[in-house]
């Protein structure tokens, strides 16, 4: 299983709450509606850190994909994504104005990672 693993921090002087409330229930449909769907989308949004520390983040997105090809298809819908113009298609420019609403751009972190599970 190939997963897109995204690290998202909230836009300063947003609250935690407001950042889940608006992922919830305008950024995460708007991804349902225009990208290809993943064979799973889950959203982990950070409710307290184990060790005391504050986490740099407030949520970590994973998005489940059979094949790296199923994965790069986002980034072709997106127009991938480039540090000084951001996303480059119609439904791109969509996404980057949305994100700007509620996440600190800039501060992003994704990766693509091969799921390996063991027996326990």
């Amino acid at each position: 299983m190939i997963k897109v693993l995204t690290f998202i921090k909230r836009k300063p002087g947003i609250t935690r709450e407001e950042f889940l409330k608006y992922y919830e229930e305008v950024h995460a449909p708007l991804s349902l509606k225009h990208l290809p769907k993943p064979a799973r989308y889950v959203r982990n949004h950070i409710i307290a850190a184990v060790e005391g520390q504050e986490p740099e983040f407030d949520c970590v997105t994973e998005h489940w994909f059979e094949t790296v090809e199923d994965a790069m298809a986002v980034n072709e819908v997106m127009g991938g994504s480039d540090a000084a113009t951001g996303y480059t298609t119609e439904v791109g420019k969509i996404f980057l104005e949305d994100e700007g609403r509620f996440m600190d751009r800039a501060s992003r972190f994704a990766c693509m990672v091969d799921e390996r599970v063991s027996g326990l």
